[in-house]
């Protein structure tokens, strides 16, 4: 049953029909477009590559409910914005996709969208991997039959299955697509039209209006979308319809605005439903219920804010980057900490993998394997050998893409060489030793990595994880992607035609190894030669010629006209040899050809044109040899580029006394929302710390979910929280965690409320960006999420602060989602509004030593215990700070008299003095405020002399 959509849906869209208008352009496409569709392609050469829709087709299709998907790529990113006519919702998607992912990424939305019908840029258009992957047929035994209701969770705003019932019964029928205009994907154009037209049912609703009425009251409308009887009403005060919330407030809490690919896509898709399905509703809004995101991803979903809160990365702008120059770096990050990749594949590796962390337990102890593995101290001599061999290896995907595109370099050949000796090497490392060690060790037990656990909670039986076979299994894992017979072979054919030595000499062009190809061979010697083989001919002319004195011999016979008489109106020479055929005159020089010059062509032609021409053809179908092998030599090359993460991680591991943490799925009732963390420390500020790094230890399960941190401003509190977050995230990168023992339950997303930056892009306050902040937390929080909150409240009146906070907090609770908050607001706990051990609260402090004495100093102790803190310490902060005593000890007046609640009294006048000088400067005041006039010259001089006195 289709819901009735707000606006205009109900009364005005019906005769519509869903159809759009055939005379008119749809979504910015033309009228006159490209046409076709895949069952109805005319050309043979067409049948492999999806087609648009044509008006008849177009009609057909949308007989049935429009399920209509816009697609935006960017770099490496993908998104997908699919609008429901059944539900009357849009879901979204943004993920990583590039390479053998893409597939998995498509695959995984359209599972949940259910698409009949997408919208595509000329840009997209033109990507036929990516066409074919998004039109491809979808099987039907994935679809929900109609009027079976999907399961979702308001809550959260995700989307736990696919909501939509069969449309098209052919199985074999692609997906239709729409080509719009390229400005239909302008950034510009459609951040306006997500701005102005969308209108999101759930987010204008009041928690008294689940209906929408109050809000479309303002525009003069019922909930149907039409003109209401009271529109020109005055409503007095207490009636007065609430003004609608800022479109851009609204929206950021469940939109990424700084994901251009993001707002690509929505933009698009909202413009299209405007001028289609929406066309007749009133003000040309949009109006859906609800926008949901689809989770369809296999990786943990961590925003850009979050990214940059939690210093994953670290980008630095040149400061002449807004003029175009300079370039960007890494800067001090977790990425730069952990990065000691020793290849240019590694590299970027690891930023895949730090930028889509897994949510597969099973993939993340494979990771986890192969770092224990290098650890072992067996295993360190070939581990060396290994990173020695990775530094031979070059940027393989960069040397196909130009091949790809005829641009390849003569260096590639030479890099490419050099890389597939290296990669046979590895291989070879990894099937010999490291295997035959594996094997030798199948039935003893690994050595336990980091310090014994003592806690019962996070003690583990490592027998199994570490145990020869996982060793096994991961190099086998590894060989399985490497086409070690296939790179040989084609290293052999390189090495067989690049002549490496010469080609580097050359630098120009690529020199073919002598022996490769017997005529190039012969042409190059009588090439060499050549110059010695025209003289013999000269001098054979001059031999058989004796008439003539002197001529120069190329594959022309040169001859100075003045030395021979000639008619200079037929150009006849009569004292030449007959076999001399003139040619032409250049200069003085008269050109001419003999039965030897003909010969000469003949048996050696253009040997520089033949040599280049054959060079460059043995050159090209080098290049098809390599790029028929390129699946096999970017599997290849995507293997060996995880063994150099691998050994990044088992390097740090090593030298930062990393341990292995435990990733459990959350299944079991026990794990379910876990994070135990034994003394577990922070990866970077341990680095930059003088003294030792006070570690803390980490409990939220199932008895205390949301954690609650008090403690003054220097005692660590933010540093602890950004701790905890950085040991979850690179636990599901699968790398090693700074802490002595941990137990970490999958994390489908880290949410976290740190830290707003002012900007004049963003058209928020701070305060207003934290709101949006915890609205998207509220909204897209879910059971395996962890939040993390830092002193939010700071922007506004504490009463606010404390109220929002508090909501907050209760309804965290209630989505039973893992959560740290760190607060200042010690009056949540003085009046009862939270309690610990209550609703799955657990209240800590972070202790500081508060002097006794006058002149003693705050210790901070950086340890996290149980209970609230006595207060925030602010004058203690102040004085620290090198804050005036005085205005210190005033300070701790006011607040003494906030607490008693009784009255401030003044300030003294000693306190109160600016200078030693006041009482003169009042005499000075008092004296001019007492003249009526200035007529006695006295009277100024004496005014003068108490100015300057002051």
């Amino acid at each position: 049953m289709m819901q009735p959509r707000s606006g205009s849906a109900a009364s005005v869209r019906r005769p519509y029909s869903g159809r759009p208008s055939s005379s008119r352009s749809l979504g910015g496409a033309s009228s006159g477009s490209r046409v076709g569709t895949a069952a109805s392609r005319s050309v043979a050469s067409s049948e492999s590559r999806p087609q648009p829709l044509i008006e008849d087709e177009e009609e057909l299709l949308m007989e049935d409910s429009l399920v209509c998907m816009s697609v935006s790529e960017e770099s490496s990113r993908i998104a997908f914005c699919c609008y429901n006519e059944d539900t009357n919702e849009i879901l979204l998607e943004e993920a990583h996709a590039n390479g053998s992912e893409l597939e998995s990424v498509v695959e995984g939305f359209l599972s949940v969208a259910r698409p009949n019908r997408i919208l595509i840029g000329a840009k997209l258009a033109a990507n036929e991997q990516l066409l074919d992957l998004l039109t491809k047929p979808q099987p039907l035994s994935n679809v929900i039959p109609a009027g079976e209701a999907s399961e979702r969770d308001d809550t959260n705003n995700s989307v736990r299955s696919p909501p939509i019932r069969p449309i098209n019964p052919d199985e074999n029928a692609r997906v239709p697509y729409q080509l719009l205009k390229s400005s239909a994907f302008d950034l510009r154009n459609c951040r306006m039209m997500i701005l102005q037209r969308l209108r999101v049912m759930t987010l204008l609703r009041s928690p008294g209006d689940p209906h929408g009425q109050q809000n479309s009251a303002h525009r003069g409308m019922d909930g149907r979308g039409e003109h209401h009887e009271d529109r020109n009403r005055h409503f007095p005060n207490s009636m007065a319809p609430s003004a609608p919330p800022s479109a851009y407030h609204a929206l950021a809490s469940v939109i990424d605005f700084e994901s251009n690919t993001l707002v690509r896509s929505l933009g698009s898709l909202v413009g299209y439903l405007q001028s289609t399905l929406f066309r007749l509703e009133d003000g040309g809004s949009v109006t859906v219920n609800s926008i949901r995101h689809a989770q369809s991803s296999r990786y943990m979903r961590i925003d850009a804010a979050t990214l940059r809160s939690l210093h994953i990365f670290s980008t630095e702008h040149h400061p002449l980057m807004s003029k175009g120059q300079g370039n960007s770096k890494e800067g001090f990050s977790l990425f730069t900490l952990l990065d000691r990749t020793k290849s240019k594949m590694g590299k970027q590796c690891l930023r895949e993998w730090m930028a889509k962390p897994l949510l597969d337990p099973i993939e993340i102890s494979k990771r986890q394997d192969g770092v224990e593995f290098f650890l072992r101290p067996e295993c360190r001599p070939a581990a060396g050998l290994l990173l020695n061999l990775l530094q031979k290896v070059g940027a393989v995907d960069k040397i196909l893409q130009r091949m790809q595109k005829c641009h390849s370099l003569p260096n590639d050949f030479i890099v490419l060489s050099r890389t597939l000796s290296a990669a046979v090497a590895i291989s070879s490392t990894l099937s010999g030793d490291l295997k035959e060690f594996a094997i030798r060790s199948q039935c003893s037990q690994a050595i336990p990595q980091g310090s014994e656990i003592d806690s019962t909670n996070l003690r583990n039986d490592n027998s199994s994880s570490t145990s020869a076979s996982k060793y096994i299994e991961f190099i086998d894992g590894i060989l399985d992607k490497c086409f070690t017979s296939v790179i040989h072979d084609l290293r052999e054919r390189i090495l067989s035609i690049v002549d490496e030595e010469a080609t580097n000499e050359a630098k120009t062009s690529v020199v073919i190894r002598p022996g490769f190809h017997e005529e190039l061979d012969a042409a190059k010697e009588a090439f060499e030669t050549l110059d010695e083989t025209l003289s013999q001919v000269g001098e054979q002319v001059l031999s058989k010629h004796r008439e003539l004195r002197r001529l120069s011999v190329g594959f022309l016979i040169s001859l100075d006209k003045r030395e021979h008489s000639h008619n200079v109106t037929t150009n006849d020479f009569p004292e030449l040899p007959e076999d001399f055929t003139f040619l032409f005159i250049q200069d003085n020089n008269a050109f001419f050809k003999n039965p030897e010059m003909q010969q000469l062509d003949e048996e050696i032609g253009d040997l520089d044109a033949y040599i280049k021409d054959t060079e460059s053809m043995i050159v090209s179908e080098l290049e098809e040899d390599i790029l028929d092998c390129e699946s096999e030599l970017r599997s290849t090359f995507g293997a060996l580029a995880q063994i150099d993460c691998i050994l990044s991680f088992a390097h740090s591991a090593t030298d930062l006394n990393y341990t292995r943490p435990e990733v459990v799925s959350g299944g079991n009732s026990g794990d379910e929302g876990t994070i135990l963390v034994e003394n577990g420390r922070h990866p970077l500020q341990e680095l930059i710390t003088d003294d030792d790094f006070i570690p803390n230890d980490t409990k939220i399960d199932t008895n205390g979910r949301v954690n609650i941190v008090t403690g003054p401003n220097f005692s660590g509190k933010s540093c602890y929280i950004r701790q905890v977050g950085m040991l979850v995230y690179m636990a599901h990168i699968g790398s090693y965690i700074p802490c002595d023992a941990g137990r970490i339950s999958i994390t489908d997303q880290i949410l976290a409320r740190i830290s707003s930056v002012e900007t004049c892009s963003v058209p928020q306050s701070t305060f207003q960006q934290d709101l949006t902040q915890m609205a998207t937390i509220l909204r897209r929080s879910t059971e395996k999420s962890l939040v993390l909150i830092d002193e939010f409240g700071k922007g506004t009146a504490p009463a606010s602060g404390i109220a929002v906070l508090t909501a907050a907090l209760k309804k965290l609770s209630t989505l039973r989602c893992k959560a740290i908050c760190t607060t200042h607001f010690l009056e949540i706990f003085t009046l009862g509004l939270l309690r610990d051990d209550v609703d799955g609260m657990r209240v800590l402090q972070m202790s500081v030593r508060i002097p006794s004495a006058a002149g003693d100093n705050a210790v901070p102790l950086f340890k996290l215990e149980k209970g609230v803190a006595n207060s925030s310490a602010g004058l203690v902060c102040a004085k620290m700070a090198g804050v005036n005593k005085k205005i210190v000890a005033r300070a701790g007046e006011v607040l003494a008299a906030m607490k008693e609640g009784g009255s401030v009294k003044p300030v003294s006048d000693d306190l109160n003095s600016n200078s030693i000088f006041q009482e003169r400067t009042k005499s000075m005041l008092r004296f001019f405020l007492g003249m009526d006039s200035w007529v006695d010259d006295d009277d100024l001089r004496l005014l003068q002399e108490k100015i300057m006195m002051v």
